[in-house]
């Protein structure tokens, strides 16, 4: 008996959810379960084409190491018969599961953006039969990654927690474990709604260990997201190590005891792979012309206002040298400027082999150019504004990314804030403004809002010496995020309450898991309007994070968004996702996450589920 999953159902004061047995993450697109539970033979077996080999032993491996038992059963359905005494009342199939099918269209098909990602999951247990079909083999990853979150094992002791907070497993850790699917016969056919789903990672603030990257790389792909944008140099450092331009890294990057943090070829060879094998495609960012100091310490001569203190007393933006620690610009007058410039976009173009460039333009600061008098003489002789000579740089380096045959992502700044007419073939990453404005004018845009998925936000300042966050009188909300809260109907008494003020934070407050739900990259768009937004990335910059605290800060929060991108923020009735739909399932997805190495923050007591509570 097939029933059609209306996939989550909130009930005051309880939550249920129509697929009973399984808690899926992010949500299919369409799911249809019934009352049969199937047992997974002891030689079960993923059949594949050779192009998925790699991922068919990860995903066997998986499934036989995970032995996953939900943390909370799901609330019993209103009419009692699905649950009896709190335990699922199910039938178990007399034949087992000896293998899944997997079969795939165009094996050879390139990961690329608007790549088909779709997937067809069939588990019929009365017949010991599953099948995934899929146009693609990145279709066919998602495919595997959902039939995974299918599979559990049977409890032995219900009051046991199924893990401990280091992922230690409390119950079964018994390879002889029963592994079974629950509710069969499943359907599931699913797509994202967004093609472009990324998580951006500063790596110049602090260094990552080329193990934290890939281990970031493992969650994205448990949660379907496909792109990482690396945010590889910054002010702070330059850990890129070029062998076109070695003396960058080695003046520009880290140097502690004696050690050199940098990422080499071979790490970048490295990360690229092992992202392609998950269906992540790797996005460099070099950025500039500001956020450039890293650079002026092997080339002082092409960079302006080097070792300035950054703000001015005033505290406006006008009179500050850089956004943040430490100064520093590329000299956008210096031919010599443009010939390092070129020479790190041609190597780094060929590092990387996505057909996407990342070329920053975020936060450009004019004082910071106007200081040297190269370019106060060439702003005079040329009647030149700070807006001219952004233009001329910006200008040349979108040639040199075209150059490298690579489709240029640039920060808003530009457009939304300088007003530059930025070719329409630029797609526009949106982070301080509405997506309305870029997406209006006809630029791709990808949304990544601060209000909603910075995930930085709402950990205060990290210098002692910026009065910003040391004023004892409220500041006035900004109007922006005024707006974004009185869109989503918020009292005053929900307004941020540490937005300036002492303690503050420039992009507080922080961000928990059901705001990042509640963001609608599209809103306010007509349907025409709306195709333009290409997808999102929630960013990391790692201003306050280090190796330690990187898993938690990421997850599993961005679960969240993955969720939006993939699943879509309306349900296919257009109705607007409801936080209640997603909290099971998200705290049952974060100890799951913990189960797979993940080091996810905590979204709960143990009590939550060790007292099976009804409501949450």
């Amino acid at each position: 008996i097939m029933k059609k999953a209306v996939l989550l159902v909130a009930l005051y004061p309880s939550i249920t959810w129509a697929f009973q047995g399984v808690f899926l993450w992010p949500v299919p697109q369409t799911v249809e379960s019934g009352n049969i539970d199937v047992n997974l033979d002891k030689a079960f077996k993923i059949n594949a084409p050779k192009e998925l080999d790699d991922a068919v032993s990860r995903y066997s491996q998986l499934i036989a190491r995970e032995q996953w038992v939900p943390v909370q059963v799901p609330n019993p359905y209103k009419d009692g018969e699905a649950y009896v005494g709190g335990q699922r009342k199910a039938i178990v199939a007399g034949s087992t599961l000896k293998s899944l099918e997997v079969i795939v269209n165009e094996p050879t098909k390139n990961l690329e953006f608007g790549v088909d990602e779709s997937y067809v999951l069939n588990v019929d247990g009365t017949r010991g039969k599953a099948t995934l079909q899929a146009p693609t083999i990145w279709g066919a990853l998602h495919g595997l990654e959902t039939f995974s979150q299918l599979v559990q094992a049977r409890s032995f002791d219900d009051n046991t927690p199924i893990q401990d907070y280091n992922g230690e497993d409390e119950v079964n850790n018994n390879e002889n474990a029963d592994l079974f699917i629950p509710e069969t016969p499943i359907h599931i056919q699913d797509a994202p709604v967004f093609s472009h789903r990324g998580l951006m990672l500063d790596t110049s603030r602090n260094y990552f260990p080329v193990k934290d990257i890939l281990r970031t790389l493992d969650a994205m792909a448990y949660n379907k997201l496909n792109v990482f944008h690396w945010h590889i140099t910054d002010s702070q450092s330059f850990p890129l190590k070029l062998e076109n331009s070695p003396e960058l890294a080695n003046h520009g990057a880290y140097v502690i005891n004696k050690k050199r943090y940098v990422y080499t070829k071979n790490d970048i060879q490295n990360i690229v792979q092992y992202a392609r094998a998950r269906g992540i495609r790797v996005i460099p960012e070099i950025d500039m012309p500001a956020h450039t100091a890293s650079w002026g310490l092997a080339h002082k001569d092409i960079t302006t206002c080097s070792g300035r203190f950054f703000l001015d007393q005033s505290n406006t933006w006008s009179e500050r040298y850089a956004a943040e620690p430490t100064t520093g610009q590329l000299n956008p007058v210096a031919n010599k400027t443009y010939e390092i410039v070129n020479k790190v976009i041609t190597e780094v173009a060929t590092l990387f082999p996505d057909a996407w460039f990342h070329g920053g333009g975020d936060e450009p600061i004019y004082k910071c150019w106007e200081e040297e008098e190269s370019v106060r003489d060439y702003m005079q002789e040329h009647g030149a504004t700070g807006d001219d000579l952004l233009h001329m740089f910006l200008n040349k380096e979108l040639e040199f990314i075209q150059n490298n045959k690579k489709t240029a992502i640039l920060w808003e700044d530009s457009v939304t804030n300088n007003k530059l007419p930025i070719p329409k073939n630029v797609v526009l990453q949106v982070w301080a403004n509405a997506v309305t404005e870029a997406a209006k004018k006809g630029y791709k845009v990808i949304a990544s809002h601060a209000n909603f998925w910075y995930l930085d936000c709402g950990h205060g300042g990290w210098t002692g010496n910026d009065m910003s966050y040391d004023e004892q009188t409220q500041p006035k909300i900004p109007e922006s995020l005024a707006k974004e809260l009185d869109r989503h109907q918020l009292t005053d008494n929900y307004r941020p309450s540490n937005w300036g003020g002492s303690g503050g934070d420039w992009c507080g407050p922080f961000k928990t898991w059901q705001r990042i739900y509640t963001y609608d990259m599209t809103y306010n768009l007509t349907t025409a309007e709306a195709k333009n937004v290409l997808g999102g990335e929630v960013a990391l910059w790692a201003e306050q994070t280090d190796s330690v605290s990187l898993d938690g800060r990421l997850w599993p929060r961005t679960a969240a968004a993955a969720e939006i991108m993939w699943s879509g923020r309306q349900d296919k009735n257009q109705k607007q996702r409801d936080l209640s739909d997603a909290m099971l399932r998200i705290f049952d997805w974060r100890y799951r996450l913990v189960k797979r190495g993940i080091g996810a923050e905590a979204l709960q007591p143990l009590w939550w589920y060790w007292t099976k509570p009804l409501y949450v």
